[in-house]
């Protein structure tokens, strides 16, 4: 009875092993344009993924725009609820004169749930770019296969 018990948490542990050994560690989905709403002349690429070991949304940005933007939300459609946060504001001492574009990229937690359901419909997600000028100066919606890991 106690080695029928050992085999059987034995295999459970190899096959968990084998499932953590094949889902990669960061899943790159397509670019995306971002797209003007407040900031008529806003535009540039989104570069999203998502990194499995820790859950968190990772990004590349390039972005122009008028004013100098602040943050970006990645939302849940319908909700808008905040999934994860990326700071794009000025993080020079002195502050610098906005150009009009630069590049970010960075990464934030969230949540297992919310990965799990990014990865099986990313179009469930979408990016909000605020300014100081404009709260929804932006937006990019991610998109790419459905996954399911």
């Amino acid at each position: 009875m106690r080695l029928a018990f050992v085999l059987v948490i034995g295999a459970a542990v190899a096959l968990s092993a084998q499932a953590l050994a094949t889902t990669p560690p960061e899943i790159f989905f397509p670019a995306v344009k971002v797209l003007p709403r407040q900031d008529r002349t806003a535009h540039g690429s989104l570069y999203p993924s998502i990194v499995t070991r820790s859950p968190a949304f990772c990004w590349e940005l390039d972005l122009f725009t008028r004013r100098q933007p602040l943050y970006g939300y990645l939302r849940r459609v319908g909700s808008g609820r905040v999934v994860a946060q990326l700071y794009l504001g000025n993080n020079q001492i002195p502050p610098q004169p906005w150009r009009g574009s630069s590049h970010y990229s960075g990464c934030d937690a969230m949540s297992r749930a919310d990965e799990r359901a990014f990865l099986r419909r990313p179009r469930l997600y979408y990016l909000d770019i605020r300014t100081r000028r404009a709260t929804h100066a932006a937006i990019a919606r991610p998109r790419g296969p459905r996954l399911h890991l």
